[in-house]
């Protein structure tokens, strides 16, 4: 291994935050052999390029994507940019039917993985699998009996596609793969410990047929 990547797209609607976490690896990329800021904003730009379009082609027009803020990780998991790299794009969603019933109504990419890779500690994870949360979804996407509609199960399968896929960096020339990281901490005398953490790659996806929601993308009251 050589570095991990981690990319958040975070979102709003109607003045609730949606947060989308986005991990990567790369065997090339030495992030202390060059400067790691250039590096991690050469591989959040492209991980933009790469995702966005087909990202906002599943939210509503009342969605904006305000921002992707990427961080740099070495070998050992340890930060190399001592600050998060931010590229503001106040992008709203590509949906032109936008009536919700809300921020919390969403829809659910699965995520399949391979095994797990130590990455610290000795021990790994039961559950290994992740998940991107989707949403909100208009409403005119789901029937009465809470199932996604084919067309919009067709724009999640194109940004599926894109979860499973490296992605190639001009500059530094790099490959990140997509991968969902596990891990697990403890309290002891009220300061969190790493236990163990492990990463595995995306090998593919299942779009789910039924909504979900998520209580926290609720209005705070």
């Amino acid at each position: 291994m050589a570095g991990f990547g981690r990319v958040a797209f975070e979102g709003e609607f109607f003045n609730q935050s949606i947060v989308n976490v986005f991990w990567f690896r790369s065997t090339q990329w030495l992030p202390n052999q060059g400067n790691p800021f250039d590096d991690v904003l050469a591989f959040l730009d492209a991980v933009v390029t790469k995702y966005m379009d087909d990202f906002l082609a599943c939210l509503p027009a009342d969605f904006t994507l305000m921002r992707a803020v990427g961080v740099g990780y070495d070998d050992a998991f340890t930060i190399v940019t001592s600050s998060p790299l931010v590229r503001d794009l106040n992008e709203a969603g590509y949906l032109s039917l936008s009536p919700t019933s809300g921020a919390a109504q969403a829809a659910i990419i699965s995520l399949r993985t391979g095994e797990q890779v130590q990455i610290n500690g000795v021990l790994k994870s039961k559950r290994n699998r992740g998940y991107i949360c989707m949403g909100p979804v208009a409403e005119p996407y789901i029937d009465d009996y809470s199932h996604l509609s084919p067309a919009y199960m067709a724009l999640l399968d194109t940004f599926a596609q894109d979860l499973d896929d490296g992605i190639t960096v001009i500059a530094p020339a790099v490959t990140l793969t997509p991968i969902r990281v596990h891990q697990k901490y403890m309290s002891v005398l009220g300061h969190q410990i790493l236990e163990w953490r492990t990463y595995s790659d995306v090998k593919g996806y299942t779009v789910q047929r039924v909504a979900s929601y998520r209580r926290s993308r609720q209005p705070e009251s």
